[in-house]
């Protein structure tokens, strides 16, 4: 399991024991993918080249997978090399970019050229998880890439591409994240104001989920794809503080299950049929930056969902994922990543 704990960093887990995890290794500072025979990584090398490289966690040694014909340290791309995209910041202007912008590239059929431009937005939140993070995915299927950040005053909505002509196919109004299905190109979305989770294609547009409620935070699904694990407050609307709790939905069974009435937060799959999350406490408003707020405690749990069962995940020294503040109010969250095929 490749846990995306932040965006410069990931844990790379054997959760054969899902309780009794081992870390494997770390990767920093570029994207990875898990492929067959290990993981694959960018390496810049000029410019105007940037390898795809094959790390074996066998035999331990590095291979070239293949090259692209531009520098990317971080980005969206799939394991074949077909598809890829990146961002370059633009500077601010007081006409167009007050606060700066984002450019989005695409390279595909093997050409390389600015998508589209999107402002950014001024403003931070001192609040439990921050700012959803920039988006910047492409389609299981390569078909579609979707790019924004909703991020404070003057932001611009997401953005979803056909990759093969480069059209825009939808703007996501108040869509502050979007991800998508573990094949083909269906799009689930994370929409400010709404009580209940949505899914896009480009054949029907938006529609609710069916027995789905607001994803808040951290939504990610599992391995084969049939279930979502995301963060929410009891009451996402509430104008008084709610406590947070830790759900699953089932897109078959178009079900919500909170999976434990106590203040958790942060769950996400593993493996199919058990998730991971963190215990919360309390905490002193001159630390949180708020009256009401909640902090890690630093333990995690495990649950496998079939029993309801929780336990306590034992890690070995210095592998626990859990990370210190980025500030008075934030922890770093750790988040979905993904998987190998069950063996």
């Amino acid at each position: 399991m490749l846990d995306g704990t932040f965006i410069e960093s990931h844990l790379l887990y054997d959760v054969s024991d899902p309780v009794h995890p081992r870390l494997i290794c770390s990767i920093t500072n570029t994207s990875a993918h898990l492929v067959a025979g290990g993981i694959a990584w960018l390496k810049q090398i000029s410019a105007n080249e940037t390898d795809a490289v094959l790390h074996s966690l066998t035999g331990g040694n590095d291979s070239l997978i293949g090259t692209f014909p531009f520098r990317m340290q971080f980005g969206a791309w799939l394991p074949d090399l077909s598809v890829a995209a990146y961002t370059i910041p633009v500077p601010p202007d007081n006409a167009n970019f007050p606060a700066g912008g984002t450019q989005v590239w695409l390279y595909s059929h093997g050409l390389t050229g600015p998508l589209y431009t999107y402002r950014n937005g001024f403003g931070d939140c001192l609040c439990r998880f921050g700012l959803s993070p920039p988006v910047l995915t492409i389609s299981p299927d390569g078909q579609y890439i979707v790019a924004g950040h909703i991020a404070g005053k003057g932001s611009e909505p997401l953005a979803v591409y056909r990759v093969s002509d480069r059209t825009r196919m939808a703007t996501l109004d108040n869509t502050s994240v979007a991800f998508w299905d573990r094949t083909g190109h269906r799009l689930f979305l994370e929409l400010f104001g709404t009580p209940v989770a949505q899914f896009w294609t480009p054949e029907a547009g938006a529609s609710n989920l069916p027995g789905a409620s607001f994803w808040s935070f951290l939504a990610g699904q599992s391995p084969d794809g049939t279930q979502v694990a995301y963060t929410a407050y009891i009451d996402p609307f509430a104008t008084a503080a709610s406590p947070l709790r830790v759900y699953v939905y089932d897109l078959k069974a178009a079900k919500t299950r909170m999976l434990v009435d106590k203040l958790r937060t942060q769950d996400l799959f593993v493996k199919d049929g058990w998730v991971w999350y963190l215990e919360e406490a309390q905490c002193d408003p001159q630390v949180c930056g708020a009256p009401g707020g909640t902090m890690p405690t630093g333990k995690v749990f495990a649950m496998q969902l079939s029993t309801g069962a929780e336990s306590e995940v034992s890690f070995a020294p210095g592998e626990n994922p859990v990370v210190q503040p980025a500030g008075p109010a934030n922890w770093l969250p750790f988040g979905p990543g993904e998987f190998w095929p069950a063996t």
